[in-house]
């Protein structure tokens, strides 16, 4: 992960510390970052004559009110340098999208708005995935408090495994693949966690294949499966070392999993056997045309995704939100 100079909290409605709020102001104090604390109103569209009558609070006033648990938030909890407050009226992800262009934030985190027996990640936060311009971290709260391996609370949380998922075939993301690559290793060191890196493949005769290689039987169709499955897995392999080979100091090969099937649902059962806290992925290998925000991978990866999640977008991305000064 590159020096951070502007971090943006997005509170989206949640005003204690959440794990996002606390990592947000660990992560600025560790970069030496400004840091902006910011919440959305939804704009109501009710009549002042309907305000009124039946005594609502106007979207001003619920304004009023987010800033000032925002306020109370950063006396609470956020030391010198005070961080900046800022409140607006609007579809929630559109105001963040916004300020992002506005103010050039290189990070954005919130917290996962998470639904008893459905997909972690809300509509606001499937937007911001798909469109935010910036890596933007949605981080995931722990079922309990978490403590220090000396069982005292922790005020800054900490990722103790982290997943990086990347494309090793692709060539047009081997830029991308460095900025997984640096950004998993940057929280890794400031953690002290354990960091696995995956690539998922799925052949186009994925239907042929059995779980594991065949033996060969003397037969000229088990032989020519064979070979071709150990054929496959050996370019998968060698491409994946080959964008590992500048962060052989920070892993092993046995934190190396290549994975055969279909790509988004092996990931996600990999974190899940690994107990990771985080994956960084990206959500497009490169920039594709109009309209195309997010690719299919990313999308089931994010669907189903129980833990939180770094999104990084490949250089030249264009966000479908315009930017308003």
């Amino acid at each position: 992960m590159q020096a951070l100079e502007h971090i943006l909290y997005f509170a989206d409605g949640e005003f204690g510390p959440t794990r996002a709020f606390r990592r947000a102001v660990a992560l600025a104090r560790h970069h030496g970052a400004r840091l902006t604390l910011m919440d959305v109103t939804i704009e109501s569209g009710f009549s002042a004559d309907l305000v009124k009558r039946f005594g609502l609070g106007d979207d001003v006033q619920q304004s009023e009110q987010r800033y000032a648990a925002l306020t109370h938030l950063a006396e609470d909890w956020v030391s010198s340098p005070s961080p900046r407050l800022r409140v607006t009226i609007g579809t929630p992800f559109i105001e963040v999208i916004q300020a992002v262009l506005r103010d050039g934030h290189d990070l954005v985190l919130k917290p996962a708005r998470a639904r008893p027996g459905r997909n972690l990640f809300a509509s606001t936060d499937m937007h911001l995935l798909r469109k935010c311009p910036c890596p933007i971290w949605i981080d995931r709260e722990p079922a309990q408090p978490e403590t220090s391996d000396s069982g005292v609370s922790e005020t800054a949380p900490r990722c103790r495994r982290i997943l990086a998922s990347i494309d090793a075939m692709q060539p047009a993301a081997t830029r991308l693949n460095q900025r997984i690559l640096d950004s998993a290793v940057a929280v890794k060191e400031q953690n002290d966690a354990r960091l696995d890196i995956a690539h998922a493949f799925q052949p186009r005769f994925a239907d042929l294949l059995p779980e594991r290689a065949p033996e060969r039987t003397g037969t000229s169709g088990d032989s020519h499966l064979t070979d071709a499955i150990a054929h496959l897995e050996q370019r998968h392999t060698l491409a994946l070392q080959e964008a590992v080979n500048d962060y052989r100091q920070h892993i092993n090969d046995e934190n190396l999993h290549l994975l055969r099937g279909e790509p988004a649902s092996q990931v996600l059962a990999q974190a899940e056997a690994l107990h990771s806290d985080l994956i960084v992925l990206a959500t497009l290998s490169r920039p594709r045309e109009p309209g195309l925000f997010i690719g299919t991978t990313a999308e089931d990866l994010l669907q189903g995704a129980q833990t939180s999640v770094l999104a990084l977008k490949p250089d030249g991305f264009v966000t479908p939100v315009q930017s308003v000064r």
